[in-house]
């Protein structure tokens, strides 16, 4: 398998600021009409350990409840600046795979390695996760995750068939990838109804399933919440020099999903998404904010 080069230095800040503005113009449309979204998972690691970015990611993610990410679509179709944004989901971009959303800026390219075999629009991106409840029933809540999987597996397969370093697994995605999208994507649908008709103790996004490392038994995904409690209050917080939406209960979220996260992992584990072509070449506004000084820092 071909060894990918990284990202030169100037270049990766170049994208965490195109990411950036896609963050600023995301949270200018959900102040305006109300809509609840919190950063997560490593860019809010990086804001809580870092104040903006940690220095080798290159992406950014940010979450909604199912209402909020609904509602945040439907206000895009009027609200969104079409000129520079594009908000992508498997509604509006037919060759789009996955069941939560991106918002990507025009004018830019970047393709990860490996995923040359999805043909959708590939700008710069920021990812919208949606959460959903998990049932709190223990047999409910095991066909649930299940279901869920099968679903998002069945959709990487155009992915897994040729990346998957696993041997059988790639055998098994050589015949997933056969599977109409809208198949688990209407399953996904019905599932996150079922599962959001009453409140729960416990709620996940959907995104990929990941295991997670740092609860030692059982197999729960990192992408859980044990307590849809810590969500109930939001909490700004400061992010290069903005601040943006994150929820109270942080601390314990980030505790459970990740240990230490205010440790440094050691520079083996220090992941980067491999590009396989990218195209950088669009002007940055950062609501009229000196761009370079933002540039300067970060490299």
């Amino acid at each position: 398998m071909e060894k990918m080069k990284r990202m030169p230095a100037e270049d990766l800040r170049k994208l965490q600021l195109i990411e950036l503005d896609i963050l600023l113009e995301l949270d200018r449309i959900c102040r305006k009409h109300k809509i609840r979204y919190w950063l997560s998972a490593g860019t809010l690691i990086g804001a809580v350990r870092h104040g903006g970015f940690i220095p080798w990611d290159d992406d950014l993610d940010v979450r909604m409840m199912r209402g909020e990410y609904e509602r945040f679509c439907k206000v895009c179709e009027t609200e969104l600046d079409t000129e520079r944004f594009f908000l992508q989901n498997y509604k509006t971009d037919p060759e789009y795979r996955w069941f939560y959303a991106k918002m990507r800026r025009k004018g830019t390219e970047y393709l990860r390695a490996g995923q040359e075999a999805i043909k959708c629009m590939s700008g710069v991106s920021i990812d919208i996760f949606v959460v959903d409840n998990v049932p709190d029933n223990p047999i409910s809540k095991k066909i649930f995750t299940l279901i869920r999987r099968g679903c998002i597996k069945t959709l990487w397969s155009v992915v897994g068939v040729t990346e998957d370093p696993s041997r059988w697994k790639r055998l098994l995605y050589r015949g997933l990838r056969h599977v109409d999208k809208m198949v688990p994507l209407t399953i996904m649908e019905h599932l996150a109804g079922w599962a959001n008709k009453k409140k729960t103790t416990g709620n996940c996004c959907i995104g990929f399933y990941k295991k997670n490392p740092y609860i030692p038994k059982g197999d729960p995904d990192v992408l859980t919440m044990p307590q849809t409690s810590w969500l109930e209050e939001s909490f700004e917080i400061e992010f290069e020099g903005f601040m943006f939406y994150t929820f109270k209960g942080y601390k314990e979220a980030l505790r459970f999903s990740y240990g230490d996260y205010m440790d440094l992992p050691p520079e083996e584990k220090r992941f980067i998404h491999p590009a396989r072509r990218y195209c950088l070449d669009v002007d940055v506004d950062l609501r009229g904010r000196d761009v370079k000084e933002y540039m300067n820092k970060g490299i």
